[in-house]
């Protein structure tokens, strides 16, 4: 079973739950309601960042909710968008200048070093390295080097517990992992971060409160297709040296096939599989593959034909490394693939969304591809709108 849902499995299970689509069931606030596939109750599917469900049960893998009867239930949806749609991929007009890096030195009086309080901090570990995926095989990297990388966090009495990462596409909305909110709530983004643990690590970072968050609209929560979950700030943030969006592959650049090129994943959280999280962002060098080739990798996995209906295809990136020993892993899921352009500047490429395992030879990462046109569409028409 996929990892999101072991939350809501464990509360399936405790509660003794056994109900099968169609059975009467009440709902959290008292409301009757009907056992329905998750997909198919969009006034529950639309606040799964906000609100955990009752759940009745699970057919396979996909949870069975109990959905208000106020709630439209809608026909399941296709787990792949048609290709034969066409999407507005053409560049929005912004006032910043994207994808431009430049790192710092920074020494420090041996002195001067101080931590922050544990609680203040938190990286989760997912299930062989299916969530919360990070950096396998990496280098720390330098201040301001990847001025568009991001934390999410839940912040509750005064402490920010980080769960996942994300990438800032605009002054004011970040892009992430659909999956990354089954199970907790982001409120908080932190910008410009180096070193969580290190107050004195130069790093001029900022904490900024989530206003919302949108989900993919096509996500099927029982493969793993559209893993996409975009997060509006409650402010515009100032681009500056440390704070700056990563550029977005508009027009002909969506059009550019990166199979075989070098990209680079930045990351916090463990650095092998099963270990120790680490608090100062990581990055390293991986080869993006063919997705056929991830395709016919992971179909000999027991659960691929569940997880993957219509095969690995264009939705998705595979990167890695050909020897193996280099990967995302546990703890940062949603966060940046990034590759250069013509001109310098760093490209998004994907999302950490999948894997098996960490650094498995045989097994790439997987990423939402970014330059998949109706994912693209999606991220202009919600984050690039006029207000």
């Amino acid at each position: 079973m996929l990892t999101v849902f072991l939350v809501i499995l464990a509360t399936a299970a405790a509660l003794g739950l056994g109900q099968e689509v169609g059975d009467s069931c009440t709902t959290d606030s008292g409301e009757a309601g009907r056992c329905t596939n998750l997909q198919q109750c969009p006034s529950l599917h639309n606040t799964l960042s906000t609100h955990k469900p009752v759940t009745c049960g699970f057919e396979g893998i996909v949870p069975i909710v109990c959905c208000p009867s106020t709630g439209d239930v809608i026909p399941k949806s296709p787990d792949v968008t048609p290709s034969s749609a066409t999407f507005d991929v053409s560049p929005p007009q912004v006032s910043f200048e994207c994808g431009i890096s430049r790192p710092r030195i920074i020494r420090k009086p041996e002195s001067s070093f101080r931590r922050r309080r544990s609680s203040s901090h938190s990286l989760h570990r997912g299930d062989v390295g299916r969530s919360k995926r990070s950096v396998v095989g990496g280098i720390t990297s330098k201040v301001d080097a990847w001025p568009w990388m991001t934390l999410l966090g839940k912040s509750s009495a005064g402490s920010n517990t980080w769960f996942c990462g994300g990438v800032l596409i605009n002054e004011q909305w970040v892009l992430s992992a659909l999956h990354c909110f089954f199970d907790i709530t982001a409120n908080v983004v932190r910008l410009g971060e180096h070193d969580y643990n290190d107050n004195e690590d130069g790093a001029n970072h900022k904490d900024v409160k989530v206003a919302d968050v949108v989900l993919y609209p096509h996500f099927n929560p029982g493969t793993a297709y559209h893993d996409l979950a975009l997060l509006k700030l409650e402010s515009k943030v100032t681009i500056q040296r440390s704070i700056r969006p990563v550029c977005l592959p508009w027009g002909t650049e969506s059009e550019k096939n990166i199979t075989g090129e070098t990209a680079t994943l930045t990351g916090w959280g463990d650095t092998s599989f099963g270990g120790f999280s680490s608090s100062v962002l990581q990055e390293v060098d991986l080869v993006t593959f063919p997705s056929a080739q991830c395709d016919s990798s992971y179909s000999s996995l027991p659960h691929y034909a569940d997880t993957w209906p219509q095969g690995i295809g264009q939705e998705t990136l595979c990167a890695g490394d050909p020897a193996g020993g280099r990967d995302a892993c546990q703890g940062d899921s949603g966060g940046p693939l990034v590759s250069k352009d013509a001109n310098g500047r760093f490209v998004l490429a994907g999302i950490v969304s999948r894997g098996y395992g960490c650094g498995h030879e045989d097994y790439p990462g997987l990423y939402a591809s970014i330059r998949h046109p109706p994912y693209l569409a999606w991220i202009k028409e919600v984050a690039f709108s006029s207000p």
